[in-house]
């Protein structure tokens, strides 16, 4: 079964720590679980489709390889992990029909070209990490002392549908305690849409594959940085992602569609630039009494969001510093880490 499980905790192997990271036990014993029945969903297989051209590197293959996967923009990004170290990775381009805006719109193909990515790549199926779209996801901090075991999950759905306007049963929640909390009780809840889980299931059903973990791709993000406060921004062709990260949690995070053509790269980061600093403004309004660190630094990811002018501008209107991409993992030299991010926030967690 998958589960939303330490949702922004990092792996304790480390290999370039920062001085800034989130601390890895800054979560309590109780956490919420969230499982879907991958046995439940029954889809007919279908050939992969025919003419597909894919250019993919050396990839060796290890038993104890973790192999982390993601859509982003309108392909297919896989990246094989063993002992904390990348030994593969793979960009497989998707047809418009499959994925439209960083989600899947039709899973048996997706699924089929997972199928016929894995064989070729003979890459084992036995441990699999799945990043979810953020589109419609919500995190909240919520303030309930006091509380624990039905009481509190009965608690959390009440305020989810209260304070987010959200059916419970329309979504998959997860929730910690944060620690360092002892008269009032703060839980970090996320709340992910159905529709999006059930979805990704159903393609992975067809490549026959039960993901290990699945996570959403701002919270991989958000574990890949790894630091107490610090924003991510992430681009890619057809979504944009924005997470702030408070003290080791994220607490504001959004995804957006963000239709990109080649005439339009300048546009869609013209919205990035935007979005950070809405983002940033919501987020000070909403935590008058601990705003965000100034010294926090912006960290630019994706394919999209490159170029020392985009930096530039983004250091000018929010007066925060651009930092430097260090996730706790050793890889190639030539291996894009912009690029790969999200995979390697997948690689990050703790099973």
């Amino acid at each position: 079964m998958p589960t939303f499980k330490a949702l922004f905790n990092r792996s304790n192997t480390r290999v370039t720590p920062s001085k800034e990271d989130a601390d890895p036990d800054g979560v309590t014993e109780e956490n919420g679980e969230v499982e879907a029945n991958v046995s439940s969903i029954e889809t007919p297989a279908r050939p992969a489709p025919a003419g597909r051209r894919i250019r993919l590197p050396g990839w060796p293959s290890f038993h104890r390889t973790r192999v982390t996967v993601s859509i982003e923009g309108s392909s297919l990004r896989i990246v094989s992990v063993t002992d904390q170290r990348v030994v593969g990775w793979a960009s497989i381009p998707l047809d418009s029909h499959i994925v439209k805006s960083g989600q899947i719109g039709d899973p048996a193909d997706l699924g089929a070209v997972i199928d016929e990515t894995f064989d070729r790549l003979e890459l084992s199926r036995d441990h699999v990490a799945w990043a979810l779209s953020g589109f419609q996801a919500s995190a909240r901090i919520l303030d309930l002392p006091g509380l624990s075991g039905h009481e509190l999950q009965r608690a959390i759905a009440e305020e989810v549908e209260a304070s987010l306007g959200i059916a419970a049963d329309d979504s998959y929640l997860s929730w910690q305690r944060l620690d360092g909390r002892i008269r009032r009780r703060h839980v970090f809840v996320l709340a992910v849409p159905r529709s999006a889980v059930l979805t990704a299931l159903e393609a992975l059903e067809v490549a026959e594959i039960r993901p290990r973990t699945m996570d959403l791709r701002p919270i991989a993000l958000a574990r890949a940085i790894g630091r107490s406060h610090a924003v991510v921004a992430n681009l890619e062709e057809g979504n944009l992602d924005v997470v702030v990260i408070s003290k080791g949690v994220p607490t504001l995070l959004r995804s957006v569609p963000v239709p990109v053509s080649s005439a339009s790269v300048e546009a869609a980061q013209n919205r990035l630039v935007d979005e950070i600093d809405r983002a940033l403004a919501y987020h000070d309004d909403a935590n008058l009494d601990r705003p965000l660190d100034s010294e926090a630094p912006i960290y630019l990811t994706g394919r999209l969001a490159t170029g020392i002018a985009l930096a530039e501008k983004i250091r000018a209107l929010t007066g925060h510093p651009i930092g430097h991409l260090s996730p706790g993992i050793s890889y190639p030299s030539d291996f894009p880490v912009s690029e790969y991010l999200v995979n390697l926030g997948l690689a990050l967690k703790r099973a």
